[in-house]
């Protein structure tokens, strides 16, 4: 068991993924595990509706849904780069809002408690499925159906958010040069990422990510330019009028002209 990280691994995670040690007393901030509470997460993305002036609460949801992605990117970093287990469990996670004056809203997420196991010498295949199964089947899946009972927000749209940022994340570390000792485990966990079994993620036949990418090669997915399949909907936003640059609707109305 290892209690914590090493000093140069926190300051990747806070200054790349949004981890946060400080926790805030605000109305922007939030236990997970009071997330699957659907009145507590209709109160809460009312919130998040108001601070970004979001049209409705669908629009709130894949908003919150793009910040909490930060969570995910924490738990794969430590598990993929770091080699380390890091507890994914919805009472261990909350999201926190340390600066409430922030018009984009950049919540940080926190750990509860910050006990961390390394992987073993031999089984690293059930280790990472493991893993894989809490972070997606125990606790996403199981807030998008609550998002998406509460909103009626498409949890294709969920998915998709999710699935663009490991993308970008993957990408950039096999771009740089801190992983060159551990190149092939990362790539072999976002395989599994990308093409596992439907078990790992929830009530699936097979990853929810393949829908997203056209081929079944993992370095044409990181090397590819991502065209999304679905909106975010953040121009629904604050920001009304500005679409994302991958955005398919911006992409269909250019193809019209």
């Amino acid at each position: 068991m290892i209690n914590t990280f090493a000093p140069h691994e926190i300051n990747v995670l806070e200054n790349n993924y949004r981890l946060t040690f400080e926790k805030n007393c605000s109305y922007l901030s939030i236990q997970a595990i009071d997330l699957v509470n659907d009145e507590q997460l209709k109160m809460f993305l009312t919130s998040i509706k108001e601070k970004t002036k979001s049209a409705n609460l669908g629009v709130a949801a894949s908003l919150f849904v793009k910040r909490y992605s930060f969570g995910v990117l924490i738990v794969l970093y430590t598990m993929s780069v770091l080699n380390k287990r890091i507890n994914y469990l919805m009472d261990n996670v909350s999201i926190q809002t340390l600066d409430e004056n922030d018009k984009l809203w950049l919540p940080r997420i926190n750990f509860n408690e910050m006990n961390l196991s390394s992987a073993p010498r031999g089984d690293r295949l059930n280790w990472v499925s493991e893993i894989l199964k809490e972070i997606f089947s125990n606790h996403i899946d199981v807030l998008f159906n609550h998002l998406n009972k509460v909103t009626k927000l498409s949890k294709k749209i969920m998915w998709e958010n999710l699935y663009t940022y490991i993308v970008w994340m993957y990408k950039n570390i096999l771009q740089g040069t801190y992983c060159c000792n551990n190149t092939q485990n990362i790539k072999y966990d976002f395989e599994m990422i990308m093409m596992g079994k439907g078990e790992l993620f929830g009530d699936y036949e097979e990853s929810p990510f393949i829908k997203f990418h056209s081929s079944m090669e993992c370095s044409s997915i990181l090397e590819g330019t991502q065209f999304r399949k679905t909106c975010c909907l953040s121009y629904l936003t604050e920001s009304k009028g500005l679409f994302c640059k991958n955005c398919p609707i911006k992409r269909k109305q250019k193809n019209k002209n």
